[in-house]
């Protein structure tokens, strides 16, 4: 069980550090006027309640306070006021090469992260085969992990925190960094242990897994708790203030210093431009880009979403083995998918754009709303070309 009541975190921004000797003997003259840190509040009284066995979701922009809160959780970080209870062994997978020494192998870090969760080395002795063979390193366990990258560090540092058997699961957005095939793998792990009782803490930017996933969820934004209860209507209330707070052409990336504006896009079949289309039919999104910065590639994820969270297609540039540039200036990319055969419904089309690190550079949840009329009816998701035959 989780429980935490009011909880506020505040830090001290120092802009007036020395960063040398000479600055140092600069600060030390008299008369000097020194300049009085700012006070920064990261948390501003939150609350929420994990009962054992359920989960939940915590969603909201880069900077909002959410590692910050799981870091108190964890208790790697106190309160600046408030309380909070964890009652179990608590496991956690915040930070990439937390736990972890560069200097020492992956399977020595397996034991010295094993041991900072209490774990006995015996009890490792009989986890490491199986730990070793979910992060798929076997052939590189004995290497330095310095010279993991850090999409291995996320299959190392998930593999020994999910081994464990914790009581509670805290899962900060460092799976964003593997690769779709793995990410799949964890949250099967993930479910796998909420079936078994465990209680999971999710901070995540897929929201479709928070609302697919996740018993409830709550939105933290600079700080404040802005809405809790169940992930739907969370994840809703979320969205629909990033429409309100973005504008519809541009936005800067908040993890990179790129600056990209998503100048047009269309949707189109059959060659002409749609909202609607017959299920069967083939769709083409185009999206012109103009980048500011240095050209660079990147990872371009295209997801069309039932109204309930489901994923029902998703189209990855690095799943297809496609590499994408974007060049300084102007650029188009387009991707069509030549038959769409789904159910009738009405279905958003979600963008995201990443770096080669896993870095957002640009995301629109929704970019744009197709609406899918079927000739016949079906139960299902998608309608599959099908043929009886009766002997």
């Amino acid at each position: 069980m989780v429980e935490a009541t009011d909880i506020w975190k505040k830090f001290r921004l120092q802009k007036d550090r020395a960063d040398s000797v000479g600055q140092l003997l600069f600060q030390m003259l008299p008369r000097r006027r020194k300049e009085k840190p700012e006070t920064f509040w990261a948390l501003q009284g939150i609350s929420f309640d994990l009962p054992d066995g359920k989960s939940l979701g915590i969603v909201g922009n880069n900077g909002s306070g959410k590692s910050t809160l799981l870091k108190i959780l964890t208790r790697t970080m106190q309160p600046t006021k408030g309380h909070f209870r964890t009652t179990g062994r608590t496991s956690a997978l915040i930070e990439l090469g937390a736990g972890f020494h560069p200097d020492f192998t992956g399977r020595e870090n397996v034991y010295l992260n094993a041991s900072l969760l209490g774990i006995r080395r015996a009890e490792v002795d009989r986890k490491i085969d199986g730990i070793i063979e979910f992060a798929e390193l076997a052939p590189f366990i004995d290497v330095a992990v310095k010279y993991y990258s850090s999409g291995m560090y996320a299959r190392l540092g998930f593999a020994v925190a999910t081994s464990v058997e914790p009581d509670i699961l805290v899962v900060d957005e460092v799976l964003a960094v593997g690769d779709e095939a793995f990410a799949q793998k964890c949250m099967d792990r993930i479910l796998k242990m909420k079936g078994q009782g465990v209680s999971i803490l999710l901070v995540s930017h897929d929201l479709g897994s928070v609302e697919r996933l996740m018993d409830r969820a709550i939105w933290i934004d600079k700080g404040v708790l802005k809405a809790a209860g169940k992930p739907r209507e969370v994840v809703l209330a979320y969205r629909d203030s990033m429409g309100q707070a973005r504008s519809p052409t541009t936005l800067r990336a908040e993890k990179s210093d790129r600056s990209l504006q998503l100048r047009e896009w269309t949707l189109s079949s059959n060659g002409k431009r749609v909202t609607r289309l017959q299920s069967g039919d083939p769709l083409t999104v185009q999206l012109t880009w103009y980048n500011e910065a240095a050209p660079f590639d990147g990872d371009l994820k295209l997801s069309l979403r039932r109204p309930d969270g489901l994923d029902v297609v998703v189209l990855s540039s690095r799943a297809d083995a496609a590499s994408i540039s974007f060049p300084q200036g102007t650029s188009t990319v387009s991707v069509e998918a030549t038959a769409l055969h789904l159910a009738s419904g009405r279905y958003d089309l979600h963008l995201l754009l990443q770096d080669a690190t896993g870095a957002r550079l640009f995301e629109r949840h929704p970019l744009a709303e197709l609406t899918v009329q079927a000739r016949e009816k079906n139960a299902g998701v998608l309608l599959v070309p099908h043929i009886w035959r009766i002997n």
